[in-house]
């Protein structure tokens, strides 16, 4: 009797067993659990596009907590992304010139001269930023197994800035450079009458991103990242200066000159790599629209490259040489932090039976780039007459040695911002 029983009982435990173990890897609706596979075993529902709170494939009801808010095609997705922006663009501790109202000397001696230690009304003079186009392209992919994404991204922007002045002798004005180690043969305060400004901003960033958006409500989700950042901050900078000190002074005894025209080039280069984290949120309001708020910090570590030539062309003599009044270069390796931040307005839809995906963004985007600007500022102090037979036709042009220089560091931060308009497309 037992012998017949036993092969019944033994079929009977095997298949509890197997319903028990079955029971463990489902939920009560009988899915799998998440923890066994990446995504649900059954296509999810595919919320058509009829204004629910949650357009996506895997929904909140397939998840038991912070649900993924993508691959909106329940089997991984691809997008691309592709942005245009309209962006300004500023560096800190640029000031080139003050502009003071006080009557220009009528004979350049150093007596004369110390009228301009008495600032009258005076403004500190700066580059006018100009806005610019630029543009963003983009790849990524969005795994099914629990919502993680990967995405690559390149921003191109080239910015510039720019400013003229001018103080003609009858205007009661006279301008003070402040980029400039010439000393001028009737030595004194250097002054100009005219002067003008060129600065460009070359900038590459590239992002790869690893991060994963879920949803924490009905109406709310964030994506945290990780990554990292390539950056390639390059500045170039002309500053002229004319007339004044520079111009010719007439006779045959000390303190003659020709008339030069002075001209001051700056480079501010750096690159680098180094980590990148972030958070993302959409804070949705049905029919597909949404607001977006971006925040994103980096730790960069590069390298500084920085050149600062000044040199005077004869003006009125020709040919027209040239001398190098000062010449230096530097370069450093430091960790510089960098600050993105974007705020607007999305919207988003899902077509031909959920498989493809859309989303048009607008809003204002700005980055700081902290502690960019590492130019030394040199200034001629003390200078005194220039000795010696004068040499009006002298080629090249004769320098005045006299004085001291004046060293300064004026550390400063760049920034962009703007408008960008970014489109993606899910598939």
């Amino acid at each position: 009797m037992v012998k017949k029983y036993l092969p019944l009982a033994a079929l009977t435990v095997l298949g509890l067993t197997s319903v028990a173990s079955a029971a463990r890897n489902t939920t009560a609706s009988g899915k799998p659990v998440n923890g066994d596979v990446c995504a649900p075993s059954q296509p999810a529902v595919c919320y058509p596009d009829d204004c629910p709170p949650c357009q996506r494939c895997l929904g909140p009801e397939n998840f038991a907590g912070n649900p993924p808010v993508c691959p909106a095609g329940c089997n991984g997705d691809f997008e691309i992304t592709v942005a245009a922006f309209y962006w300004s663009s500023h560096i800190d501790g640029m000031e080139y010139a003050i502009d003071t109202e006080v009557t220009q000397p009528a004979a350049q001696t150093i007596a004369n001269n110390t009228v301009f230690n008495q600032l009258a009304n005076a403004e500190y003079k700066h580059p006018n930023s100009k806005w610019d186009w630029g543009f963003k392209v983009g790849i990524g992919y969005c795994s099914p197994c629990d919502g993680w994404d990967l995405n690559l991204l390149w921003t191109w922007y080239r910015g510039r800035s720019s400013n003229e002045l001018d103080a003609d002798t009858t205007d009661n004005r006279a301008i003070l450079p402040l980029w400039s180690d010439f000393a001028n043969a009737q030595g004194g305060v250097l002054f100009a009458t005219s002067s003008d400004i060129h600065w460009k901003l070359k900038l590459n960033l590239v992002d790869l991103e690893l991060g994963r958006g879920y949803w924490v409500s009905r109406y709310l989700n964030i994506r945290p990242f990780v990554g990292l950042r390539y950056a390639s901050i390059k500045q170039h900078t002309d500053i002229s200066y004319n007339g004044g000190s520079w111009a010719q002074v007439a006779g045959t005894g000390p303190g003659s000159q020709n008339a030069f025209n002075d001209h001051v080039d700056l480079e501010n280069d750096y690159r680098g790599a180094g980590l990148r984290a972030g958070l993302g949120s959409e804070w949705n309001f049905g029919c597909g629209w949404a607001l977006y708020g971006n925040l994103a910090a980096s730790i960069i570590y590069g390298r500084f490259s920085l050149d600062h030539e000044e040199l005077i062309r004869l003006a009125n003599v020709s040919p027209r040489s040239t001398a190098n009044v000062l010449e230096t270069n530097e370069s450093l390796r430091v960790c510089r932090a960098i600050l993105d931040m974007s705020l607007g307005i999305q919207w988003s839809t899902m077509f031909c039976s959920c498989k493809y995906g859309f989303t048009a963004m607008l809003g204002w985007e700005s980055h700081v780039f902290f502690d960019q600007n590492q130019l030394w500022r040199v200034n001629r102090v003390g200078s005194q007459i220039q000795t010696g037979a004068p040499n009006l036709t002298s080629n090249p042009p004769v320098l005045n040695l006299t004085g001291d220089n004046v060293i300064q560091q004026r550390r400063g931060t760049l920034d962009t911002s703007g408008w960008t308009l970014t489109l993606k497309f899910d598939y």
